[in-house]
């Protein structure tokens, strides 16, 4: 709640000078004489919400609660080809869809002393060459003018109550449309270049901030049109590059939903849109000095263990459940044997790169990253491997829940810029340089690696099997280690995922074919919907740290 800092009697009169219906907001917490922050959320589709459902918001343990009315919060809005109207500004909730204002809005009153408000316009399927174009033309959706009204009456608005405020951002979530036309391909950069500006002119705000939100390359898209979702996102990134005071949102580490055929989808889905509200949020207050958000880090650690022993490297990597999508931290206690593992463990090192988005300055203590309140295999894996050690042990990770199996190639893709295995390799490099230049043996004991979701839906899981061996023989060779061990997770044969028997089978042919593989059956596991969820995913840990173990006792 914003708290006042005005004599009772004056927010009385505020109190009666806001009681018109169409601006009811509870507790008359919006004070006249704080100057309201207002920010415009534009877009298409992932902007409007679609596939957000308010009454799944509470199964996300971060948000339970996050769909209730803000009372506290102003919210205009014209929406989708039909033009549904808030008919002026009302508090902010989740319609029948949401997009990532609620989440957004939720973070930032967490830590600002003042009112905001937000006007949203969106409709799916819109492009920048047409239907947002400033000039308008006859076969869009005109959305421009439609929007700049939008705005120029819902601050007339304001302005009829007495209510100070200034514009202070545009969040912007736009392009899978102009992507797939490949007539409006090509100048999509320039477009954003000029729109930006043009929008700034009419509204009469020349240093208005502008947020860009990614395309993300977790959903369909990704996968079906690389190509031309590679050309859109550097053209993206070069305009911001070009535009002032613009700023990146990347989205590919967020969750995407799943359909029901086991396809990925077009849209974030309720989880999803709950996170792209929080990373504009994030972003927007890295740009307010004093309110930039603290960078909670696990405590710092160095490397434990007698030097007459060689120290163990473990490397973890892959993509949705090797990050841990869908595991929560917060429920690590309710789940038996597992209870205490929510707690840092100053007996093991622990490195990561999460998405690209997140990575470890230093050596930290094993335990779960203030990363999405998510977590993966590590947290059980390390301590079911430590106990059976006399030396010491570190457990690196290395992830990308967005990307797939073209993205680990050593020769890599043609959409370049999504390249990951020079990172990992050199990740992998950097971790055992600083094991060894402290004095110990170091030796890679193995890379546990879990099957990518993506990879099991069109041509990819055709291919995935010599992708894997591709890169398990290149990343042996480049190391040094040409026994190094392998150890893949099959997909959990219970998950929506397409093409799953033949993506298993296919790996254990493969694990045929190379003694230093092994396969780590899923198919017992606990399996929610889509992931392993959070008791499967600790399970998931030591049956890793089990394979381990057992084939040690083999090499023994």
């Amino acid at each position: 709640m914003i708290r006042s800092r005005i004599p009772t009697r004056i927010i009385h009169v505020v109190c009666v000078l806001l009681a018109a219906p169409w601006f009811a907001v509870s507790g008359c917490e919006i004070q006249a004489d704080d100057v309201t922050r207002v920010f415009l959320f534009a877009g298409q589709s992932n902007m409007v919400g679609s596939d957000a459902h308010a009454d799944r918001i509470d199964a996300f343990p971060m948000f339970v609660g996050a769909g209730k009315p803000q009372n506290d919060v102003l919210f205009s809005y014209v929406l989708e080809r039909n033009a549904v109207s808030s008919q002026g500004w009302r508090p902010l909730q989740p319609l029948k869809s949401f997009g990532p204002e609620i989440t957004f809005a939720r973070m930032i009153k967490q830590r600002v002393d003042y009112p905001i408000a937000i006007i949203k316009s969106a409709v799916g399927g819109t492009t920048l060459a047409r239907d947002w174009n400033p000039d308008a033309p006859e076969d869009g959706l005109q959305l421009y003018p439609r929007t700049l009204k939008l705005v120029r009456d819902s601050l007339k608005q304001l302005d009829e109550k007495g209510i100070k405020y200034r514009l202070e951002a545009v969040m912007w979530h736009q392009g899978e449309n102009d992507m797939l036309n490949r007539e409006f391909n090509g100048g999509y950069g320039a477009r954003l270049q000029a729109f930006v500006p043009r929008l700034r002119q009419d509204l009469g705000t020349p240093t208005l901030k502008f947020f860009i939100g990614e395309i993300s390359e977790k959903g369909i898209w990704g996968m079906d049109h690389r190509r031309q979702m590679d050309s859109v996102k550097q053209q993206q990134r070069g305009a911001h590059g070009m535009i002032p005071a613009s700023w990146w949102v990347p989205t590919s580490h967020l969750a995407f939903e799943v359909m029901s055929s086991g396809q990925p989808h077009y849209h974030f889905g309720t989880q999803g849109q709950l996170q792209l509200g929080e990373a504009f949020a994030a972003s927007w207050l890295g740009t307010v000095q004093q309110q930039a958000l603290p960078d909670r880090r696990n405590s710092r650690t160095t490397l434990r263990g007698p030097k007459d022993k060689p120290f163990r490297l473990f490397v973890l990597a892959g993509q949705r459940n090797m990050e841990g999508e869908d595991a929560f931290v917060s429920q690590i206690s309710n789940v038996k044997g597992f209870e205490s593992l929510g707690q840092e463990n100053d007996r093991i090192a622990f490195d990561y790169s999460l998405g690209g988005v997140r990575q470890s300055p230093n050596w930290e203590r094993l335990g779960p990253v203030e990363h999405l309140g998510n977590f993966g295999p590590e947290l059980s894996f390390g301590p079911r491997i430590q106990k059976s050690l006399d030396g010491g042990m570190a457990v690196i990770k290395f992830t990308h829940s967005g990307a797939q199996m073209p993205d680990w190639l050593p020769q890599g893709s043609d959409e370049r810029h999504r390249n990951l295995y020079p990172k990992f390799r050199a990740f992998i490099r950097k971790a055992r340089n600083r094991i060894e230049s402290t004095g110990y043996d170091c030796r890679i004991e193995g890379i546990f690696w879990h099957t990518g979701e993506n990879d099991t839906y069109f041509h990819y899981h055709r291919n995935y099997a010599e992708w894997m061996k591709q890169l398990v023989g290149q990343l042996r060779q480049d190391l040094d280690e040409p026994q190094l061990e392998w150890f893949i997770s099959e997909q959990h044969p219970k998950s929506p995922w397409k093409n799953i028997d033949a993506i298993n089978g296919d790996l254990r042919a493969l694990a045929k074919s190379d003694a230093n593989i092994t396969m780590v059956s899923t198919a017992a596991l606990p399996h929610d919907r889509l992931h392993f969820g959070t008791e499967g995913t600790l399970k998931l840990g030591a049956a890793y740290a089990d394979a381990w173990l057992k084939r040690a006792a083999v090499d023994k």
